[in-house]
């Protein structure tokens, strides 16, 4: 059997959420069959990796309400319609950490969860030159924290880092850069 497309025929339901849509489309499946499918739309996301003085990097504490946690993440954010990643990168940054970054590198793009979600999430990594306040968003609740290279190497392989878009950030810089 040769691997094909899934084929659109119509979306039959419509949801409207606050950062993404729910659609139930039917398509024409890779099999032949017709079938409906919950998909996900979604802008997209940025994550950052911010480095002070190559030596450390700087990542958030908050509370995660589909994990039931606090997590320790790289900060990140959705990009707004029409917004292009690298402007949501650097807005989040400042928003987020209060710092500003130069020297931005995209290190990677990847689907969260490709099954049912277009959500794409755009890695960068940026070396922090300047800090001014913060502005959060209305629900964000954040704790800044500043670790050092070694000790984030020590988070990663003890798994200490759950967050997928942060542990693959942290490892493309840790493997790569």
């Amino acid at each position: 059997m040769t691997l094909r497309k899934a084929k659109f025929i119509k979306t039959k339901k419509k949801i409207k959420a606050n950062v993404f849509d729910l659609h139930f489309d039917e398509v024409k499946w890779v099999n032949g069959n017709k079938t409906i499918r919950d998909l996900i739309v979604h802008n997209g996301i940025t994550c950052i990796v911010p480095i002070i003085d190559k030596k450390f990097i700087v990542l958030l504490k908050q509370y995660r309400y589909g994990s039931d946690q606090i997590m320790l993440e790289v900060p990140a954010g959705t990009i707004d319609q029409g917004e292009r990643p690298l402007s949501c990168a650097k807005r989040e940054l400042i928003e987020e950490t209060g710092y500003h970054g130069k020297n931005w590198k995209m290190i990677g793009k990847y689907f969260s969860t490709p099954a049912y979600n277009t959500c794409i999430v755009h890695c960068y990594l940026t070396h922090c030159y300047k800090k001014s306040e913060t502005n959060f968003d209305e629900d964000e609740v954040l704790e800044t924290k500043i670790y050092s290279v070694q000790e984030v190497r020590r988070l990663l392989k003890t798994n200490k880092i759950n967050d997928m878009k942060t542990y693959i950030s942290l490892d493309r810089f840790m493997n790569y850069y």
